[in-house]
């Protein structure tokens, strides 16, 4: 299947971007409560959403205090903010824009209408109502994207290439969520019983979690069961497995772009072969740390291999 490269850049990256806006959106949410939950921590929460999320050095530039107002603005809304939900859901409104022709109509649709919704929002129409909402505004949004394109589009090479960067960013996003818990917790920062469930509720994973571990809330259990539960969606065991599904279902004429496609398949392959010889003992060892870099830098080194073949053109940003 005769595919351009510019075509295929762009699909990629509506993957990444609109699984990227989605994970900020529910993020958001969550620590949002957390906040509501713990008010005398609240400064400490909007310092941690800006790390997961952003850049603390840009904020600090550009903000002169890490308030509620002047977080949420800086990412939700703010342009400049290359991470924001409005950042990002432009960039994905802008892919899907060049490549209009060959998407279902039914894509743009949903994506043009939460980009225009986003834009003429301020931080004033998130507080005076209700954040819950309006972030689960923009989860549902999402959802409807990606919903109505398992629904129609056809199983070939434009699909493929859309999941493969959505499993990649899943992957990407959820290692960076672990590192800032392990950190969190080694500065005795998340001991807390609610803070705890938040890692679970941030990836809709706290149901989950309850039916394989009850109410055994620590942080060996939420490692294994986000690292390495195979079924769940949204672990990384499950995401690095259809990562190397999709990448293997890509079928291109140029037989040394196709050579190079599985080759990347085979090392999202070699992941997943190595997180399921992972157990207990692995997370307590002292090297989990090491592990969670190390599966970053091997999101790193597929993105940018994909990127190097396929769409030199431009660096899209990496989170």
């Amino acid at each position: 299947m005769v595919m351009m490269g510019r075509t295929a850049e762009a699909l990629f990256w509506i993957g990444r971007y609109t699984e990227r806006t989605e994970n900020h959106a529910r993020l958001i949410d969550v620590y949002y409560h957390i906040r509501e939950e713990r008010e005398s921590g609240s400064g400490q929460i909007w310092s941690r959403l800006i790390d997961t999320i952003g850049d603390r050095a840009v904020f600090n530039e550009q903000y002169s205090s890490c308030t509620e107002q002047y977080v949420l603005q800086y990412i939700t809304l703010d342009k400049n903010n290359v991470n924001s939900l409005l950042a990002c859901t432009n960039h994905a409104r802008t892919n899907l824009r060049n490549i209009r022709e060959k998407m279902p109509a039914e894509l743009w649709d949903i994506m043009n209408g939460l980009y225009l919704w986003l834009k003429e929002k301020d931080v004033r129409d998130i507080t005076s109502d209700s954040p819950h909402l309006f972030y689960r505004f923009v989860r549902d949004n999402l959802s409807m994207f990606h919903g109505a394109a398992t629904s129609v589009m056809p199983r070939q090479n434009e699909w493929h290439f859309i999941e493969a960067g959505r499993y990649l960013e899943r992957a990407e996003n959820l290692l960076r969520l672990l590192q800032s818990l392990c950190l969190d917790y080694a500065k005795e920062e998340v001991s807390s019983y609610p803070l705890m469930l938040s890692v679970l509720k941030s990836v809709s994973g706290y149901e989950s979690f309850r039916r394989e571990y009850a109410d055994t809330v620590n942080l060996t259990n939420i490692i294994k069961f986000l690292m390495l539960h195979e079924a769940f969606p949204r672990s990384i065991s499950y995401s690095f497995q259809a990562l190397e599904r999709s990448l293997k279902s890509i079928q291109l004429e140029d037989p040394e772009l196709n050579m190079t496609v599985h080759k990347l398949a085979k090392l999202a392959g070699k992941v997943k072969a190595n997180l399921a010889c992972m157990d207990e003992e692995d997370i307590l060892s002292g090297k989990l740390e090491m592990t969670l870099q190390a599966l970053r830098e091997s999101c790193n080194l597929m993105g940018m291999r994909m990127s190097k073949v396929f769409f030199p053109s431009r660096e899209e940003v990496i989170a």
